[in-house]
């Protein structure tokens, strides 16, 4: 099947309609199709491109996308790993990190832009399980007695039709899936909005490490990628833009060079237009019920993480191939009520720890909000205390970083069987 157009006025049968093809519908995709169930992605844009949109892969998600294999179809001058966090408060730096101080010997977080992962993703998956269209816009979900029963969408103008026995809402923050299935969620704003740019990494710079720069309320997020680029995320006030523009680009200029001379004349170079900027606002949201008769949500539709430690597209990954493992064994039963327990199940595996993400995430957004002499010098003692003690930043980052090292979690068992399956062996889920 692989990359499909429908015809005109078709209705397709499939197992799974997920909708989304973003890296949470793709991990889906390609982990059913690896257990032989026949899923079908929908995907808005016409092609795989993403912009400034995530690029960081926490080492969990790297295990993951190995077993998937889909390394095999990335080129090594496509991505690059990163070995260490460095946090800067006033010119001072407070805490040094490096990931083999968490895990030694393990997946080392990863920088991939975002099309290119997806694009190896579908290369790499069992195009006679997973079809894709692409330019799709789902205009109405379908009921039958009750029960969600699959999707009618758009394709170049022309209207189609999906009947399946679950639909997977995958379409991210900004989808509109879950809210025409009834599913409200609640968004909680963060302090702050980012404003992302890309420059040249100076020979200079350091692109072995994550570093966060930061003075009062003001920082900077410096993330090296590829090819030889560090993208920054600048602090703006939420909904700020029009203010910030009205200061003017030289403003914002003087704003980075003060957090990192380093790249001063590097960014007053070459960010010459507001075109070179790009806004993500920033928010945490959280769906209290995940799934209803005949749909459930996954990754940013279910539950909104902020940038911090790149853990939103983590959890969509982990999401995908968690769900992937439910599913098989409930799509054999000739009744709905099995797929509907497993999504039930999905759901009360994977919250404990997406909540453990944010509670982390909000620790730290609310450092990044500190202000005033007081406030500013208590941030550094506690950066400082961590910096010191390896036994915090094993406690603080580990589980974050590195969850799936315990065999017996849920994750790291549906990692394992996918590998199995890559390697040729029967599997029983």
């Amino acid at each position: 099947m692989g990359e499909y157009i429908p015809n005109e006025g078709e209705t397709i049968d499939t197992d799974v309609l997920v909708v989304g093809g973003g890296p949470a519908g793709m991990a889906l995709g390609v982990a059913l199709a690896m257990h032989g169930v026949d899923v079908t992605v929908l995907e808005g844009s016409a092609t795989s491109t993403r912009s400034f949109r995530g690029e960081s892969i926490s080492p969990d998600s790297v295990f993951v996308l190995r077993a998937l294999g889909v390394f095999d179809h990335l080129s090594p001058a496509s991505y690059m790993t990163v070995d260490g966090l460095r946090i800067v408060d006033s010119g001072t730096s407070v805490l040094s990190l490096r990931f083999e101080e968490l895990r030694r010997d393990s997946e080392l977080p990863t920088e991939v832009p975002q099309d290119v992962l997806l694009d190896a993703m579908f290369v790499g998956a069992d195009h006679k399980k997973l079809r894709m269209i692409r330019a799709a816009t789902v205009t109405e979900l379908d009921r039958t007695s009750g029960r969600i029963s699959g999707v009618r969408f758009r394709c170049n103008g022309i209207m189609h039709s999906v009947r399946s026995r679950l639909v997977v809402a995958a379409d991210g923050r900004y989808g509109t899936t879950t809210a025409m299935a009834s599913l409200p969620s609640r968004r909680k704003p963060m302090q702050r909005d980012l404003l992302w740019i890309k420059v040249t990494a100076p020979e200079s710079w350091d692109r072995s490490r994550y570093q966060v720069r930061m003075k009062a309320d003001s920082h900077v997020m410096c993330i090296p990628t590829i090819p030889d680029l560090v993208r920054l995320g600048v602090n703006i006030p939420p909904g700020g833009l029009r203010e910030i523009r009205a200061s003017g680009l030289p403003a914002l200029h003087d704003r980075i060079a003060r957090l990192v001379p380093e790249l001063a004349d590097t960014v007053a170079e070459q960010i010459g237009s507001w075109r070179d900027t790009s806004v993500l606002d920033i928010f945490t949201s959280y769906t209290p019920r995940w799934s209803t008769p005949g749909l459930v949500a996954i990754g940013d539709a279910a539950h909104t993480l902020s940038p911090v430690l790149a853990q939103g597209v983590n959890h969509a990954i982990l999401d995908g191939v968690v769900l992937a493992d439910l599913l098989p064994s409930a799509l054999t039963h000739s009744t709905d009520i099995a797929v509907d327990d497993a999504c039930r199940r999905f759901q009360a595996l994977r919250e404990e720890s997406v909540e453990a993400a944010r509670s982390l995430q909000m620790r730290q957004e609310l450092a990044f909000a500190q202000r005033g002499i007081a406030a500013e010098i208590g941030r550094r003692s506690i950066y400082r205390a961590i910096e010191r003690s390896a036994f915090l930043k094993k406690r603080i980052w580990g589980p974050i970083y590195y969850s799936l090292l315990n065999s017996d979690s849920v994750a790291r068992q549906a990692v394992d069987r996918l590998a199995a399956i890559r390697a040729g062996a029967r599997v029983e889920v």
